[in-house]
């Protein structure tokens, strides 16, 4: 009896190793089935004040033979000083499509349960159907720190196709400018590298259309960039660009009224023109609407000694330019 115990406690010691440990002794491979290849590119970015690993997706078996049935990835975590003994923090099954990102061959996560002065290191294993499991990857090893502070102050300008974001800076410190679309998380910024600057202007936007903007600030610290939780801000860029000033303006005085004309602009967003008619020091607009033609009849003079007119162009949004330079009629001598 006695000995039979002996061997559960052992039994039980082995079990409880195989578990916690990462790497010791791998599941049992079927003999002649392929292996997946080595991930040897783990890494980690400090994003939106969490860590961020990613690596490349195994395309190829060991043997150079496609993969076919890769089911997943186990994903372990252990304290940086516990020598080697690591825990399995996430078990990715690819069919799943849930707590993972991929872009570019990389597969992307998150751990956002980190606690400050704390090393952690992190290893991946991937796995197939046929219960095949690889070699562990190389090791991610990293000392947490709290990422900086969102950025204050952040303010928006909207423009013609472009949105100007400027905020408050902070020496000492980067920032990176992301564009949300459709509710997609940004896995990367706008900026081609971190910000010096408290200012970006994304461009190339449609008018009219909402767009949601997180900027974040960056510091080095370690030999890594830490970037922290964004402000967000929402914006909507706008045509303010008003059309060409009408060019060519014609007045003529005949048969009791006045008929202008005016060369058409070449506007793609031109909606039309607005005559404007002065009259003893009073202005007053003759269109209601803007005139979709490049002719207005004025049949409804005033009995005045001159009379001045200028036409403007108007735009889809409607935006107005300057007026046209003014024509005189002499009404009376």
């Amino acid at each position: 009896m006695r000995e039979k115990k002996i061997i559960l406690i052992l039994f039980s010691i082995a079990l409880f190793f195989s578990v916690i440990s990462c790497g010791k002794k791998g599941d049992p491979i079927p003999r002649g089935l392929p292996i997946p290849e080595d991930i040897t590119d783990l890494t980690g970015e400090i994003k939106d004040g969490v860590l961020f690993l990613s690596f490349t997706i195994p395309k190829k078996n060991k043997d150079g033979s496609e993969i076919k049935n890769l089911e997943g990835f186990r994903v372990y975590k252990g304290c940086g000083s516990c020598f080697g003994v690591l825990n399995l923090f996430k078990d990715i099954k690819m069919d799943s499509q849930q707590g993972y990102t991929i872009y570019n061959g990389r597969l992307f996560i998150f751990d956002d349960d980190l606690q400050e002065g704390q090393a952690y290191s992190y290893k991946v294993i991937p796995y197939t159907r046929n219960i095949v499991r690889g070699n562990e990857s190389n090791a991610f090893t990293i000392k947490w720190n709290a990422p900086p502070k969102p950025p204050s102050g952040l303010t928006k300008k909207e423009e013609d196709e472009a949105v100007e974001l400027e905020w408050k800076k902070e020496d000492g410190i980067l920032y990176n400018v992301y564009r949300w679309v459709d509710n997609t998380y940004p896995l990367f910024p706008l900026n081609s590298k971190p910000l010096a600057i408290s200012k970006y202007r994304d461009s190339g936007l449609i008018n009219d259309k909402r767009y949601s903007y997180e900027v974040r600030a960056v510091m080095e610290k370690a030999g890594m960039l830490w970037e922290g939780e964004g402000a967000r801000i929402e914006a909507t860029p706008r045509d303010n660009t008003p059309p060409g000033i009408p060019l060519d303006v014609q007045a003529e005085h005949k048969d009791g009224s006045i008929a202008l004309t005016w060369r058409w602009g070449t506007e793609k967003d031109l909606m039309g023109y607005y005559v404007y008619r002065i009259s003893d020091g009073i202005t007053e607009r003759l269109t209601k609407e803007p005139v979709r033609t490049n002719t207005f009849t004025d049949d409804k003079i005033p009995d005045s000694r001159y009379l001045s007119y200028y036409v403007t162009s108007v735009d889809m949004n409607g935006n107005e330019s300057e007026p046209s330079q003014e024509q005189i009629i002499m009404l009376k001598d």
